[in-house]
């Protein structure tokens, strides 16, 4: 009887050491991304419309002008990336004013015989 509650103790005992950690193995963050509340960005609402209407228009600049360099037949592909660079600095110039973050996310086009690598732009709201 007495080595059954040594062996019950011990258990018990490991049981309480082992239960803080793996209790806070997750952390103590209860969302499982850690975001930033709106209300602590450094723009106002106004501002990130303004901005996504501004993305959404180079967009659909960089989209027209995609289809341009693809169906003329000669080689525009410098161009095009000029092109796209001069749409795209207005947009960065404006979201680095106000303090957001504008990301390009690289999409494979096939123009003039190549793969080109054009980057449309993504808002990442904060």
């Amino acid at each position: 009887m007495k080595k059954r509650w040594m062996a019950l103790l011990i258990c018990v005992l490991l049981l309480v050491m082992m239960v803080p950690g793996i209790a806070n193995a997750q952390g103590n963050d209860a969302s499982p991304v850690s975001a930033v509340s709106i209300r602590y960005a450094r723009y106002t609402a106004a501002q990130f419309n303004l901005l996504e209407r501004m993305v959404d228009a180079a967009n659909r600049q960089i989209e027209i002008a995609v289809k341009f360099a693809q169906l003329t037949p000669w080689n525009d592909v410098q161009w095009l990336l000029k092109t796209v660079d001069t749409i795209v600095a207005p947009v960065f110039s404006y979201a680095n004013s106000i303090g957001a973050v504008v990301v390009c996310e690289y999409t494979t086009y096939y123009i003039d015989g190549q793969y080109v690598l054009v980057d449309p732009l993504r808002v990442i709201p904060l």
